[in-house]
């Protein structure tokens, strides 16, 4: 394979790794994101930065999930009405090689958090009462799999939730070293998960569940799953093989009765099929779980987000998040 190609499967390419005209959509979006989990240390994280230039305003947010339960976390928005870049609060995602190569840095400080479950309904309390403490990353993202979408279109999600028209995304590496307080760790290949969606985007329109995942014999999965309001799912989402083909996602079904509350007790499981696969039955014991609360206008959605360690034939880890609308009135 010539490695000046370009490392795409869809029809995004290195163009499509720049920003993008808002047209004047009044909820537009345009993000960027990375996930990592190393399965040796324990550390995990989850990165974002969010261009909201119509509604004047960038947001980012830095989530780390340490050994042992915690998580370092900080997270704001800062005004702006630019869409040219990716930078904000102290965090940077360059893309160095269009569609290979992305570099994360980060240099500001985070709030330790021991209790992740009071951030649903008292988080400024509680990041106002955590200690404070300095926090470096850098981190470069390698792709192991060219650029992808979960359908043709393109679309966010497989739905009819509004959370980005344009959506691309990649598994590969993360390789660096993460800093919070007095503790380093470096990561050497950690598994990772990027992706980059643009358009108009409601975060309190998605009712389902998300997970990427990598598992003991190589095997990495990106799924998702729906409810639309008629009740009827939609699943989407691929499962990459070992030897590198892309299986479509026919159906992801959780079992689950999380509807929204800042805990959850019970483990992520999930049966998920997929074209070409024998079906997969994916139980997860939850390692750390985080409730995150997005909001647009007067609506709000809880986002449940974990770090899941697989049992079973399907040894493997992952992050996943369970998405419910929440009744703000």
């Amino acid at each position: 394979m010539d490695a000046t190609a370009p490392f795409t499967a869809c029809k995004y390419g290195p163009e499509s790794e720049a920003t993008h005209d808002p047209a004047g959509i009044p909820n537009y979006n345009e993000s960027v994101y990375v996930n990592f989990v190393d399965p040796v240390s324990q550390l995990g994280g989850l990165i974002r930065i969010g261009n909201r230039p119509t509604l004047g305003y960038h947001e980012a947010s830095v989530q780390l999930t340490l050994p042992g339960g915690a998580i370092a976390f900080r997270a704001g928005r800062a005004p702006s009405t630019a869409n040219d870049g990716w930078s904000s609060q102290g965090l940077t995602f360059e893309v160095k090689e269009p569609t290979r190569t992305v570099q994360v840095a980060y240099s500001n400080t985070v709030a330790r958090v021991v209790k992740p479950s009071l951030l649903a309904d008292h988080g400024r309390q509680a990041l106002k009462n955590a200690p404070s403490e300095p926090c470096e990353i850098s981190l470069t993202f390698e792709a192991s799999v060219p650029m992808f979408t979960i359908g043709e279109e393109g679309d966010c999600t497989p739905g009819s939730s509004q959370i980005a028209s344009d959506h691309y995304e990649q598994f590969g590496h993360v390789s660096g070293t993460v800093r919070v307080g007095s503790r380093t760790w470096t990561l050497e290949k950690a598994t990772s998960f990027r992706d980059h969606s643009w358009g108009p985007r409601e975060w309190a329109s998605y009712t389902g569940e998300w997970l990427a995942a990598w598992l003991a014999d190589g095997t990495a999965i990106t799924a998702y799953g729906e409810f639309e309001a008629s009740g009827e799912r939609t699943s989407g989402g691929v499962v990459v093989t070992p030897d590198g083909v892309f299986h479509p996602v026919t159906d992801y079904t959780v079992y689950t009765d999380y509807a929204g509350e800042p805990t959850y007790s019970g483990r992520n499981t999930a049966v998920l099929t997929a074209e070409g696969l024998p079906t997969m039955v994916l139980d997860g014991s939850i390692r750390h779980f985080v409730p995150v609360t997005q909001r647009t206008g007067d609506r709000a959605l809880r986002m449940g987000q974990m770090t899941v360690d697989f049992a079973d034939g399907h040894g493997g880890w992952g992050i996943a998040e369970f998405l419910r609308p929440l009744r703000t009135a």
